[in-house]
């Protein structure tokens, strides 16, 4: 079998990940991969696999990009795919553009995964004109059928996203020299307790509200130290508009920025508490959750979206109601003064999500033969 994966790039995200673990899984079983997008990150990764990368900036806001439609189609002609998988809307957009000049016989099957609540428009219905459409929690499941699909449409599909629990085992221990090494580069973290944020720079994250949280807890534990781990986008002025508000609080020694880290799993372990604070739209599945949780680092995230069915399953009482920051304030509160324990959990492995995925390619197939 010969799977294409298209996205934007190869940076650090969950919809990234989420195409870089299928890579490396449909490698791993014996079959062709080949990865459409910038390069980035993770692209040591699809290296890493055994699979190709076609370096090419499918996603990129340009009229210059629309010469990948014709590119991609000769490339499918002279490389016949069984599935071409996307995740992500101008990509979508190139692919359906280039597959629908191919002859049926020759055409593969186009799976479209939704990985975020996108604004209603025919831009983003391209997400779900796939002859199979993936929904990455039950929350996004019942936006599509609110929005784009009739509510008889047989083939989309619920797949939640998956936490390796190798790369994220109960109880894992942070090691001397990462410990070291991080003291090093952070000396204001040392004999701290760590508040941490995970997630890209982007305002729907929820970072003002993380540091407003800061504000009212400073003074009350003077233990604690606030990070916030993820990039802004190239250009952005979020990240000065931040640190001006953690200026105004006087909270200019009690947060650190630390940028984009691909080390999340000693990061999160080396942590009192993991937030996700997602308001509008909500997270779609929310990784960070289950990645700490799988760890046994307790976490307080807005109850709603996919973090929901996550914190449903693995830690209902780390869920506040969205946008209740008193609420929020208080949980930590007891989260600080009595810190619960993190029972061991399965629910939202990888290898569970990979099965799902690779059992849908099968029956795409098949129908398709059929």
């Amino acid at each position: 079998m010969h799977v294409v994966q298209a996205l934007v790039s190869l940076g650090i995200g969950g919809s990234e990940m989420v195409a870089v673990e299928i890579t490396e899984y449909l490698r791993a079983a014996g079959h062709r991969v080949t990865v459409v997008a910038a390069d980035g990150p993770l692209a040591d990764r699809v290296h890493a696999a055994g699979a190709e990368l076609l370096d090419w900036p499918v996603g990129r806001k340009r009229l210059g990009t629309l010469r990948y439609i014709k590119l991609l189609r000769s490339w499918l002609l002279e490389n016949p795919a069984d599935i071409v998988h996307v995740h992500s809307r101008l990509p979508a957009w190139i692919c359906h553009l280039a597959m629908r000049k191919i002859p049926a016989a020759r055409r593969p099957v186009l799976i479209t995964s939704m990985h975020g609540q996108y604004s209603v428009s025919f831009y983003s219905a391209v997400m779900a004109r796939g002859d199979h459409v993936v929904a990455v929690s039950e929350h996004i499941r019942d936006y599509t059928l609110k929005n784009y699909l009739p509510a008889d449409f047989p083939n989309l599909h619920t797949i939640h996203g998956g936490t390796s629990r190798r790369d994220f085992p109960f109880g894992y221990r942070l090691g001397a020299q990462w410990l070291q090494k991080t003291y090093s580069e952070f000396p204001e973290l040392r004999d701290k307790r760590i508040l941490l944020l995970p997630g890209r720079l982007s305002r729907y994250k929820g970072h003002a509200t993380f540091i407003e949280l800061l504000s009212v807890l400073h003074a009350e534990y003077t233990d604690i130290h606030a990070v916030i781990l993820g990039r802004a986008r190239p250009g952005s002025r979020y990240i000065n508009e931040l640190e001006g508000l953690a200026e105004r609080y006087g909270l200019g020694d009690k947060l650190t920025f630390c940028g984009a880290r691909t080390d999340m799993r000693d990061w999160m372990s080396a942590s009192s508490i993991v937030f996700n604070l997602c308001s509008d739209p909500p997270e779609a599945f929310g990784r960070t959750v289950p990645e700490a949780l799988c760890l046994g680092i307790p976490v307080i995230a807005w109850d709603h979206g996919g973090v929901r069915e996550i914190l449903r399953e693995m830690f209902p009482q780390g869920a506040v109601d969205p946008d209740n920051l008193p609420a929020l304030v208080q949980r930590t509160r007891d989260f600080l003064d009595h810190p619960p324990d993190v029972e061991n959990s399965d629910a939202f492995s990888l290898q569970s999500s990979m099965e799902q995925t690779m059992s849908l390619y099968l029956a795409a197939l098949e129908k398709e033969d059929g």
